[in-house]
């Protein structure tokens, strides 16, 4: 098989080909895809600003508990990073800036809220802790101070109320 470059004198390369259908003066040898030096990915191309815009626009109307799920993080993040490479590379845009500051504002207080709520549920005793205690608060009533006082005593306690709500 012959390399299948066009030549400015016989037409055709006369060169063996290898596996790609070129000799190695033509481009035989060359990488292809990802393995090549210049591969291009496209993640920052000039279409992030269109991109960066999609995301704000959809993450503009999800609530803060849905912001701090680990998808929309991620394609926040991604969204701005394309958009920081870009402002970097000098396409300034004030408005985007201001769209993506209040949408990390969110995405911060609604992350601090749920870190809020986390450390909150560490601090609350499990209900099963709870019914545990008050089934051994009813055997000691009652094997201390007799069956018919310890439940007086115990639907004394179902009456009580922490609140008036």
């Amino acid at each position: 098989m012959q390399c299948g470059a066009k030549t400015r004198s016989s037409g055709t390369c006369k060169s063996p080909a290898m596996e790609n259908g070129r000799c190695r003066m033509h481009g035989g040898k060359s990488k292809k895809g990802i393995e090549s030096g210049t591969y291009k990915h496209g993640l920052y191309s000039k279409y992030a600003g269109e991109s960066l815009k999609d995301v704000l626009s959809e993450l503009d109307g999800i609530s803060s508990d849905e912001l701090i799920q680990p998808e929309q993080e991620i394609r926040l993040m991604s969204a701005l990073i394309m958009k920081c490479k870009g402002i970097e590379n000098g396409a300034n845009d004030l408005k985007d800036l201001d769209t993506i500051s209040k949408i990390l504002e969110r995405l911060i207080h609604a992350k601090q809220r749920s870190q809020a709520i986390m450390i909150e549920q560490q601090r609350l005793v499990p209900a099963t802790d709870i019914e545990r205690f008050l089934d051994y608060v009813e055997t000691l009533l009652v094997d201390r101070i007799g069956e018919q006082d310890g439940y007086a005593i115990i639907d004394e306690f179902k009456n009580f109320k922490l609140s008036q709500n």
